[in-house]
C-alpha cells in the first residue's frame, strides 16, 4: 500500500472504533476518535472519567497494552495517586491518562487497550474498564506492515535522547552514545549516533563494550536466493574493520573489556523460510583463531 495513504487512513481507520467504555459505574471516554502517533516523540492520550455509581470508585492502576510497533504506559503515576485515586459518586475528571511511544521497527497500525484497575476499596485490583485503542504511526519511511519500499536506504536519524525501543535487541544507549542497527530495503547499517558504518544486506549480534570504545557485529553480504533459502557470505566486523576467519561465524560475543571477540564457527548456514539453519561441525573461534575451549566470558550458545 502506498505511503501517501498514511495520513488519510490515520483519520479514517481509527474512527471505526467507539473510544468509550463503561463498567462498574465508571465511564471512560477518550478525547478523540482519530489517534495518529508521530515518530520521534511520545503522544499523550487524554481521557474523561465519570463515576455514575452511588458509591466511591478507587483507581489503583492503569495498564496500556499494545500490539507490536509501539509501547505505552500511564502518563503520570503521581497523578493517579494524588488526584485520581478516589472518584466520589457523580464526580468527573478529565486530563492526560496515558502516553504512547512509537517503535522504530514494526507495523504502523497498532491495536490495544487502556485498562483501568481498581474497585470499591483502596486495595482493589479488579479490572474496571477497558478502552479499546487503534492507532496509526506516522512514519513515511515504512509501509503499514513495517517493511520498506525498494530504494529506501537506512538512515541514522534516531534522536539521541530516545534511541532504543523497549526490549529492542541490539540497541545500546550508553552515556551520550546511541548505537543501533538501521533498516532499509534489503540493507542494514550500524549507526553510532548519527554516523553510519558500511551498509550490508543483514547485520546480527551487535555487541558494544561498556565504555563504548569497541563494537563488533556479524555482517552478511552477497546474498543469493534459491527457492525459500537465502545464502550469504558473512564476516565479523570489529571496530570498523572486517575480520576474516574460518568457516561461518555464529553466536558472536565481545569480551567485557572489548579487546576480544569469540564465536562458534559452522560449515555452512542458510536462511530457510526466515529461520537460520546451520550445518557442519562446530569450532570455537577467538579473535579469528580456532581454539580448543571458549574463554569464561563467552556467553553464546
Amino acid at each position: 500500500m502506498s505511503k501517501c495513504w498514511h495520513t488519510i487512513l490515520a483519520f479514517v481507520f481509527p474512527a471505526l472504533w467507539a473510544i468509550s467504555a463503561q463498567a462498574s459505574g465508571l465511564e471512560a471516554t477518550l478525547d478523540r476518535y482519530e489517534i495518529t502517533v508521530p515518530m520521534g516523540s511520545p503522544t499523550i492520550i487524554q481521557a474523561s472519567l465519570h463515576n455514575s455509581a452511588t458509591a466511591p470508585v478507587y483507581l489503583t492502576g492503569v495498564k496500556v497494552q499494545l500490539s507490536e510497533g509501539a509501547s505505552g504506559d500511564i502518563y503520570n503515576p503521581a497523578l493517579l495517586h494524588e488526584r485520581l485515586f478516589k472518584l466520589e459518586p457523580g464526580q468527573s475528571w478529565g486530563g492526560p491518562l496515558a502516553v504512547v511511544r512509537p517503535n522504530h521497527r514494526g507495523p504502523l497500525l497498532i491495536v490495544g487497550s487502556i485498562r483501568l484497575i481498581g474497585g470499591s476499596t483502596p486495595a482493589s485490583g479488579d479490572s474496571l474498564v477497558s478502552i479499546p485503542l487503534k492507532l496509526t504511526i506516522d512514519d513515511r519511511k515504512r509501509k503499514f506492515d513495517g517493511s520498506y519500499d525498494p530504494g529506501d536506504i537506512p538512515a541514522c536519524d534516531r534522536p539521541l535522547e530516545d534511541c532504543c525501543d523497549p526490549d529492542e535487541v541490539g540497541c545500546y544507549q550508553i552515556a551520550n552514545h546511541c548505537i543501533y542497527v538501521a533498516d532499509g530495503y534489503d540493507r542494514q547499517e550500524v549507526c553510532i549516533n548519527h554516523q553510519a558504518e558500511k551498509s550490508y544486506e543483514h547485520i546480527a549480534d551487535l555487541r558494544v563494550s561498556s565504555d563504548v570504545a569497541h563494537i563488533v557485529y556479524l555482517a552478511s553480504f552477497q546474498c543469493a536466493s534459491g527457492g525459500s533459502d537465502v545464502l550469504c557470505k558473512r564476516t565479523v566486523v570489529m571496530d570498523h574493520l572486517e575480520r576474516t576467519g574460518p568457516a561461518v561465524a555464529t553466536h558472536l560475543e565481545l569480551s567485557p573489556d572489548g579487546q576480544h571477540y569469540a564465536y562458534i564457527a559452522r560449515g555452512a548456514c542458510v536462511l530457510h523460510a526466515g529461520e537460520e539453519v546451520c550445518s557442519g561441525t562446530t569450532h570455537p573461534i577467538v579473535d579469528g583463531v580456532k581454539v580448543e575451549v571458549m574463554p569464561a566470558w563467552y556467553r553464546g550458545k
